[in-house]
């Protein structure tokens, strides 16, 4: 605060005012002065002078502290106007030049796009495109008809072809059933009546695979296979040994010479000539040394594999011929008290009795319908109509 004069002049009267000497009480009561009072020292003088110069020094100090502070919030709100204004100027700057290079950009778009009328023609060449365009979309589906239907119709008649083939060809049976089954789906979902006639005939077809047994023939490649392995094992006909105190026909046939009479000696001679045999169905085997043993059962494993490529081209009569063949040889070259060689002749001819080939059905004449039918779905284009319009 700020010294004033009329706080100059209340120090100095109230200065004045305590160094003036107390005057006399006068009573009323008896009309005469009252005893005046003891007198006391009167009281020091106040240095009113220096106080009030330190007062007005202190509200000074504290008035030029005051300006000083504002002074310094003034200097630094213009300093945070000055920064702020600045950039608040580069930004209004770039934005200036966005928007220039923002504005040439579109004159530039705007210079490559045609003029109204040639937009306008642009439209009319593009909404005659559509329109030509579907035109031939619809053409299109009328000359082809239902594009889903004929890729069925087309599955169905290779299928049916596929399935011909494997009959030909393997005579499987399962396969073509299975097929003819398919193709069976396929016509079952068509709306139109004229494949009824294509599915009774079909149906025909599946009675007769019905009928037809089915023929396991990688099976019995499988099981002829196994008894080819077990050839090596098979136990031959024991090879007599040679027994040096055995008597020969030869020493046999002198010693009996030399005990009979002149006639009975005659007899034997004429035995060499003439000689009665009771037992001529009998087969005489003859006793083979280890190289013709090896090459008998090489032969039987031929034999069999004869007998596995006749199962699998479906000849059945070379089939049976080669099982009869190689049993016979197990017959007359194998000793038949031996189990195994018991287990596989009863396995061969247990074999020989399946059947490896059938007499499937020609599935051309229903090819022939199914393929009249889908011909018949396409409607021919007339002379006068152009795929233009």
């Amino acid at each position: 605060m700020e010294p004033t004069n009329n706080n100059n002049q209340n120090v100095t009267a109230a200065s004045e005012d305590a160094a003036k000497p107390a005057e006399p009480v006068v009573t009323k009561t008896t009309g005469q002065a009252a005893t005046p009072p003891p007198k006391t020292p009167p009281p020091k003088p106040v240095h009113s002078k220096a106080s009030g110069r330190g007062l007005g020094w202190l509200a000074l100090l504290i008035g030029a502290a005051a300006l000083g502070l504002s002074a310094w919030q003034w200097y630094g709100t213009q300093q945070a106007e000055s920064s702020t204004q600045a950039r608040l100027d580069s930004q209004l700057t770039e934005l200036s030049a966005a928007q220039r290079q923002a504005q040439s950009a579109t004159e530039q778009r705007l210079q490559g796009l045609p003029a109204a009328e040639q937009w306008q023609q642009q439209q009319h060449l593009l909404a005659d495109l559509q329109r030509s365009q579907q035109a031939l979309s619809q053409r299109l589906d009328t000359l082809q008809g239902d594009a889903r239907v004929d890729w069925k119709l087309a599955e169905a008649e290779y299928m049916l072809r596929l399935a011909s083939m494997r009959l030909l060809a393997a005579q499987d049976v399962a396969s073509a059933r299975e097929m003819l089954g398919a193709v069976d789906h396929i016509l079952m979902t068509q709306p139109d009546s004229g494949v009824f006639a294509i599915r009774e005939q079909l149906a025909r077809y599946q009675v007769q695979l019905e009928a037809l047994p089915l023929i396991d023939r990688s099976g019995l490649f499988l099981k002829l296979a196994a008894l080819h392995d077990q050839v090596d094992q098979l136990v031959a006909l024991p090879v007599p040994v040679f027994d040096p105190n055995e008597v020969t026909p030869e020493e046999e046939y002198e010693d009996r010479l030399a005990r009979r009479t002149r006639v009975e000696r005659v007899l034997m001679r004429l035995e060499r000539y003439v000689r009665v045999d009771f037992q001529r169905g009998k087969v005489i085997t003859p006793l083979l040394d280890e190289a013709e043993m090896r090459r008998i059962r090489r032969t039987l494993q031929l034999t069999l594999e004869q007998a596995q490529w006749a199962a699998l081209h479906g000849e059945g009569e070379v089939y049976r011929t080669s099982l009869e063949r190689a049993a016979g040889m197990l017959e007359q070259f194998f000793e038949l008290d031996n189990p195994q060689v018991q287990a596989m002749q009863t396995r061969l001819l247990a074999l020989a009795d399946e059947r490896v080939a059938v007499a499937p059905p020609d599935l051309a004449p229903l090819q022939q319908g199914l393929a009249a039918y889908i011909q018949s779905r396409k409607v021919p284009v007339s002379e006068g109509e152009s795929p233009d319009e």
